[in-house]
């Protein structure tokens, strides 16, 4: 993984007061405003400030022992320095862990927030082409199950369900689906004459099982 350095200097004193690591090709790590620590939040509320690459197109290894160099340069506030930095860099936010009272408050803002367009736009470009693989898939697959999933014992509504049901596009609307209502027909009408399932699915080139789910009005159940 390549990577970059970037710091963040305060216009009205002139001086550096972050230091961090990015992996994004156009700078968006370095230029962003969001996941940043309250005290960074601070700073910025009371000055412009901008922001410099100091290393670019580097190893993400090599990233993290620069990032410890210039945190000890500048050092951080509490060891009498300029920096709001939290940790002494090295892994930066990656080797951060949040208490639960941390989560808990960093979550309370944005209960029952609705995103823009613009932002679901963003969140659909970052993601669109990355590809997850099967460990972390797993990871996610065993984060969500039981209680641990955040919808856990909420209970839907009936109407609720009648809005997803009446919502769901059903047949050959769905792009998803091989056959037309012509078919089902068909279908179902070879089977009134005893023609086998499974040469019925050799026919239309579907699997068996879809042949007997639509026969047994398990699909296709409006037609």
């Amino acid at each position: 993984m390549m990577a970059y350095l970037y710091r963040h200097i305060r216009l009205d004193k002139n001086e550096p007061f972050y230091i961090g690591i990015g992996s994004d090709d156009k700078h968006q790590r370095a230029n962003s405003k969001h996941h940043r620590n309250n005290h960074w939040r601070s700073i910025v509320s009371k000055t412009e400030y901008k922001v410099q690459i100091l290393c670019d197109d580097i190893s993400y290894e090599y990233a993290k022992e620069k990032e410890i160099e210039f945190i000890d340069i500048y050092k951080r506030k509490e060891d009498k320095g300029t920096l709001c930095n939290i940790t002494k860099g090295g892994d930066g936010i990656l080797g951060l862990k949040h208490t639960e009272e941390s989560k808990r408050k960093m979550g309370e803002p944005h209960k029952g927030k609705e995103l823009s367009e613009w932002h679901k736009k963003r969140i659909s470009e970052v993601h669109t082409g990355r590809v997850v693989s099967k460990e972390t898939r797993l990871k996610m697959s065993e984060k969500a199950l039981g209680e641990k999933n955040c919808r856990y014992g909420v209970k839907v509504l009936d109407s609720t369900k009648e809005k997803m049901r009446k919502s769901a596009k059903r047949g050959e609307l769905n792009s998803a689906s091989k056959l037309t209502v012509a078919d089902i027909l068909k279908i179902r009408e070879l089977n009134k004459l005893g023609i086998s399932q499974r040469k019925i699915a050799a026919q239309f080139g579907v699997q068996k099982t879809t042949i007997a789910s639509i026969i047994n009005k398990i699909t296709w159940k409006h037609i």
